[in-house]
Parts: structure tokens; sequence; C-alpha cells
């Protein structure tokens, strides 16, 4: 019976010194710097001090290092350069992080000089609509 008066006096003084454990706080945009280009959506960041490996939201591009096919790689590596042109044309201005995937990269939205990353890719062929479902056909969709 005692007991319970103690189990009861530490639960008031974790209330009074408030011992709740706070939510994670809600992503935010982040101010970071690219540190590489790996392909057409997948980019490194560093934001803080702290590296991410990134996995674009809104779009897919081919496959660099695993491709289907040759045109596939070859698409592959457009879609990089493309990426590459866009990081050159100024600083990376928001960074919008949305969890992990499968294989571990943080998921985020990206706005470059004031451009929507996404948006910008999804303007070429060398980039088509992705929610995290099934990847396109990219040898069937170029002929290869």
């Amino acid at each position: 019976m005692r007991y319970r008066w103690l189990w009861l006096l530490a639960g008031f003084e974790c209330f009074l010194a408030a011992c709740v454990v706070a939510p994670a706080p809600e992503p935010r945009d982040q101010s970071c710097q690219v540190a590489r280009i790996v392909d057409g959506d997948t980019l490194h960041l560093t934001c803080g001090g702290i590296m991410h490996n990134v996995r674009l939201l809104g779009y897919d591009t081919p496959e660099v290092y695993h491709p289907l096919c040759h045109a596939e790689k070859l698409a592959g590596e457009r879609a990089t350069e493309r990426l590459r042109g866009l990081v050159a044309q100024g600083p990376l201005t928001a960074a919008q992080f949305a969890g992990r995937d499968r294989y571990g990269r943080d998921l985020a939205s990206l706005s470059i000089a004031g451009q929507d990353v996404a948006r910008f890719m999804l303007a070429s062929p060398l980039a088509l609509p992705y929610s995290g479902h099934r990847h396109p056909d990219w040898c069937a969709r170029l002929g290869g």
C-alpha cells in the first residue's frame, strides 16, 4: 500500500517537471548544400553538418548504376546532367524532408534557385511522375 503512494508521488513530480516526451518536430524547410549528385533523382545533401542520402520526391529518372538496358543507362546519365545543371543555377533554397524510403534514403523535395526540382525534371522526357510504387519500364519507353 505504501508503494502505491510512491508511484503517485513520482507521477506528480514528473507532471510538475514536464516529464512528457515531446513529439518529433514536423519536417520543415532546411538550409542545405548539395554535396554530391548520384543520379537524376538521388543526391547527397549536407544540412546542419549532417550528411543525408536523399531520394527526391515526385519523379523517377532512368537508372545509371543498375540499368536494365543500354538506352536506360544513357538516359539516366542525361537526367543526372540535367539535375547537375539545375544545381549549378543557384543555391539550394529549401529542403522539405518527408520520411525515408525502403532503402533508408531520406525522402525530400527541393527548391534550387527558387525552382522546384521535381517540376523542372518532369518538364523533360527524362523523368516521369513517381509516387513510390512500381518504377516505369524505361527500356520499353526508350526502345532499348
